[in-house]
């Protein structure tokens, strides 16, 4: 939360003020963490082995889907074997 108003500031406590600093300088922290992370990930694209991208495509880079369901915490795709069970027992049932 941004305080522009000078009134404002002059109402916090010390208190209030070391916690919004620490929150201030913690954002800061989390955003020289992200620079970070995607340099490393430019490097770990580039990347190859016996002159062949180790990743030939973004989706095996970053897998967004699966990343996204776990995040969610959806159940991944079923197996073929458990989803022929599925319609074997679908199929019976009927």
């Amino acid at each position: 939360m941004k305080i522009e108003d000078l009134k404002e500031i002059d109402r916090l406590t010390i208190i209030e003020y070391e916690l919004k600093m620490k929150a201030y300088q913690l954002r800061q922290l989390d955003r020289q963490y992200e620079i970070h992370m995607q340099a490393w990930a430019t490097v770990m694209a580039g990347q190859t082995k016996k002159g062949k991208p180790v990743f030939r495509t973004f989706e095996k880079f970053f897998d967004y889907k699966k990343a996204e369901q776990k995040l969610l915490g959806r159940k991944k795709e079923t197996s073929p074997d458990k989803e022929k069970l599925q319609n074997w027992i679908a199929n019976f049932n009927s």
